[in-house]
């Protein structure tokens, strides 16, 4: 999902997520409606947040799912090609990323470490520069946009 942030602004800003809840090109929800007040919020106080244009947001998971406890029915379909192709394009162009996929959903904990392992390392390839929100989760995870608190800080990844 793409949306046009600023007029004003002349970068694009990465968000990787867990995996689509209720958003789409028309509607938007509660998790993407938090993750741009936060960026609105904390524009000034973060350089990579200064001159967005347009904020792209891309899922570690295709599959369209609000409660992602259901998504253990999908574990060998989990990592899709098709998808990881459109992580890797966006993040070729060298765009600031902001990761926020949260825990494993109940039951898919080895496929999604995988997951987002591959993911890491696609960021890595092409040097982006890569934050999370708030400190990582008990398991090592970068907090889901959902929970950010919006004076929480905006820190540089430590491990790639």
């Amino acid at each position: 999902m793409e949306i046009e942030y600023s007029a004003g602004g002349s970068k694009t800003l990465v968000v990787i997520q867990k995996n689509p809840s209720r958003a789409n090109a028309d509607v938007s929800d509660h998790t993407i409606n938090r993750v741009l007040n936060y960026l609105y919020r904390n524009r000034g106080k973060y350089s990579c947040l200064k001159e967005i244009r347009k904020v792209v947001f891309l899922n570690l998971i295709p599959w369209y799912e609000t409660y992602s406890d259901r998504l253990v029915r999908m574990q060998k379909e989990l990592a899709d090609p098709e998808n990881l192709q459109t992580i890797e394009a966006w993040l070729s162009t060298g765009n600031p990323c902001i990761i926020a996929w949260g825990n494993a959903p109940k039951g898919l904990g080895d496929p999604y470490g995988m997951l987002a392992e591959q993911v890491l390392t696609l960021l890595g390839k092409y040097g982006n520069k890569v934050c999370h929100v708030g400190g990582l989760t008990r398991l090592g995870y970068p907090r889901h946009g959902q929970i950010w608190g919006y004076s929480d800080a905006l820190q540089p990844i430590k491990k790639m």
